[in-house]
């Protein structure tokens, strides 16, 4: 009998032992989506190896390996939005419990790793290693559901690819899980930004919504936008001569999961698209590099766009010039030249693998006489921003709109929530001068430049638009910069930036601002932007404008009774920070008192002829007596020595359901609830 191959009889040994507790197991953590499908592959390594019989540890093995590469540790799969919060919430106060018993900053960061660790995310990193400001994030539930969610997501997303859900034949680009997530994620901000209004010093009053309706947010912006900056590119190189090129740069093939016929790819290395994505990133650095330093020229947009698996490639428009440097004068085909230097790069990796020439770098030259060069993209713009009726890829399929429930899963959307789950730019532009100073140039007013120079005044009159009269033009505002090849350090028109500390959620830290522009025909003088300063309204008239109907708390109407003294009517939004306690002379001794009668001293500890101030022998204190010499230290930015955390309160309580559950989330103390003088297991803090 040849290997891979078996009879039914041994067919029905393996079936039993992928049904057996054993083999159950193993397949615990692994989602219910995917089980059946890493059952199938089990069995086909199973029918492999039987004839060494050793096919029990492969299929254990197998699972193995799978979970660990695509569950991550301490994190489960099938959840959903709600229940990564509620992981987030424990995740917080997990770590708010464990630097209790830290003793040193080493020993802090080690139980943050460990932490870190057990959920599957990474531990923050900040500038200059600030302790505080790393602590700051890990006890801060919404720095965890941002974690989560990017590792949840990913992971499920890699194991669909992995297994073989997203291809043509099944979910095109993203999975159906990955679109439905996505769109829900948008609703969510949308009825946020809809919710909050906000208004300027003019008294003028908006939702945010609104404002980001006047922004790139804006598809329809967005896209018209590219487009501009595309027309002006192909207006510079029409005026200066250079040649342009329509590229397409694929992946090697290991970075595909999935066939053109459904089937897995038997070269798989198991990369996910953000791996593919760095991939080709780092490949065209090189050539870029390699370019410059041969004296060519380069500027144009790429555009990232997902295979039916997932796995990116990249439309590249770009336009070619022979720099004073250029090293092969007599070779006079520039754009030859340079794309001989790129197949290079394409095919550095794999070199060897079948159609590797073929496919690894598709090149197109752009004929003028053939219409204008942004046709070649402007379709990829399109149906990546907001869609086209007909979907067509490179290879010819034909991707439509499929529904999922009473969702209707569009090509676009399918793209946009392939590049929020990988975090991958879909459009970048090379070369050129910089877009922020083409927007900072339209806050900017008229008066400002009424005496500007030339190049000031080019460059404002370039960005400024009049429905109906006059539009926006790119390459004005080029040839106002000095041109599409510009360097960073020869642009006309920079940005003038104010720096200044502000307190962030976590740390303080300096944030550079624009506030105009500089010309360098006119140095020293700035022209200033006109920036709005945007305050939230507070109150419910800001809500009811919004047109919401939901209640400023999350409290329900319950019919059960409450517990005396508890206030049904608070709200669990976050309250703002209180005021530092400010203690008197009289009160130092008593602060004294309670780090005596814990057997801890303030830090740093103080010293009395070379000697530290040691503990004196009181009588042990109670709970809420710890509790408030804790509130204490915190008052003061002191800390107990050793560190010690309050005794835990162990009186029996009664509530509602409402109460337990609100004294779980820790949004209640244990000693707002009733005393139970009948005590049951279970309602025990």
């Amino acid at each position: 009998m040849q290997p891979g191959t078996v009879d039914a009889k041994t067919r029905r040994q393996h079936e039993a032992f992928v049904d057996s507790p054993q083999f159950a197991g193993e397949l615990a953590r692994i989602p219910l989506k995917w089980r059946g499908r890493v059952v199938s592959q089990a069995l086909e390594l199973m029918s492999v190896w039987h004839w060494r019989k050793i096919f029990e540890p492969v299929a254990v093995k197998f699972v193995r390996d799978f979970a660990e590469q695509y569950v991550p540790a301490g994190i489960d799969l099938s959840q959903d939005d709600a229940d990564i919060c509620a992981t987030a919430e424990k995740a917080a106060e997990n770590v708010k419990k464990m630097l209790w018993t830290a003793i040193s900053d080493t020993h802090a960061r080690d139980i943050i790793d460990q932490e870190c660790s057990d959920y599957g995310v990474l531990a923050p990193e900040v500038d200059d290693d600030d302790l505080r400001a790393v602590i700051a994030r890990v006890v801060d539930p919404r720095w965890w559901r941002r974690q989560l969610r990017k590792v949840v997501g990913r992971a499920f997303e890699g194991g669909n690819i992995r297994l073989g859900y997203v291809h043509y034949h099944g979910e095109p680009f993203a999975s159906n899980d990955a679109v439905l997530s996505r769109l829900a994620q948008n609703r969510r901000n949308a009825a946020a930004l809809e919710a909050t209004i906000v208004h300027n010093e003019a008294g003028q009053e908006f939702s945010i919504a609104e404002l980001a309706e006047k922004t790139t947010a804006n598809k329809s912006i967005r896209r018209g936008e590219l487009m501009l900056r595309i027309n002006g590119f192909e207006a510079i190189a029409r005026e200066c001569n250079d040649a342009g090129l329509f590229l397409t740069w694929t992946c090697p093939s290991r970075f595909h999961a999935t066939l053109h016929n459904g089937k897995a790819n038997p070269n798989y290395d198991g990369s996910d698209p953000r791996a593919a994505n760095k991939y080709l990133g780092k490949m065209t650095a090189l050539a870029r590099s390699a370019l410059a330093r041969r004296g060519i020229g380069l500027y144009g947009f790429r555009i990232a766009e997902p295979h039916h698996d997932g796995c990116p490639h990249w439309h590249m428009l770009f336009f070619v010039r022979a720099l004073p440097g250029y090293s092969t004068p007599h070779v006079k085909d520039v754009a030859g030249r340079a794309v001989r230097i790129m197949k290079r790069y394409a095919w550095r990796v794999d070199r060897g693998e079948p159609g590797a020439f073929k496919r690894r770098l598709d090149v197109k030259r752009i004929d003028w006489s053939m219409g204008s060069a942004a046709g070649y993209i402007a379709k990829y713009v399109a149906k990546n921003i907001d869609g086209v009726a007909d979907h067509k890829t490179k290879e010819g399929y034909v991707v439509t709109t499929d529904t999922a429930g009473d969702y209707e899963l569009t090509p676009s959307a399918r793209v946009e929530a392939w590049a929020a789950r990988w975090g991958i730019r879909q459009f970048q532009q090379w070369g050129g001068a910089p877009v922020s100073i083409w927007r900072e140039l339209r806050r900017v007013p008229e008066d400002m430049v009424q005496e500007a120079p030339p190049a000031m005044a080019a460059a404002w009159n370039a960005v400024q638009k009049i429905k109906g009269e006059k539009r926006a033009c790119w390459a004005d505002y080029l040839r106002a910069q000095g041109g599409a090849l510009v360097k960073r350090d020869d642009l006309m028109i920079t940005l003038a930036k104010d720096s200044k500390a502000v307190v962030g959620r976590y740390e303080e830290r300096e944030r550079i601002t624009p506030y105009g522009v500089y010309c360098r025909q006119m140095v020293g003088v700035v022209f200033k932007s006109v920036r709005h300063v945007w305050t939230p309204v507070q109150g419910n008239d800001a809500r009811a404008s919004a047109g919401l109907g939901f209640p400023w708390t999350r409290v329900n109407n319950c019919t059960e009774a409450a517990a005396p003294g508890f206030a049904a009517e608070v709200s669990f939004a976050p309250a703002a920070a209180p005021a530092p306690i400010k203690f008197a002379a009289d009160d130092s001794a008593q602060i004294h008192h309670a780090w005596l009668a814990l057997g801890a001293c303030p830090w740093p500890r103080p010293v009395v002829k070379g000697a530290p101030i040691g503990p004196a022998p009181v009588p042990a204190m109670t709970a809420d007596e710890q509790r408030r010499a804790v509130a204490s230290w915190d008052a003061i930015k002191a800390c107990p020595w050793p560190r010690m955390a309050p005794v835990m309160d162990l009186t029996p309580r009664r509530g509602t359901p409402r109460q337990v559950a609100d004294w779980r989330a820790g949004r209640l103390d244990a000693t707002e609830l009733p005393i139970d003088t009948k005590p049951k297991k279970g309602n025990t803090p």
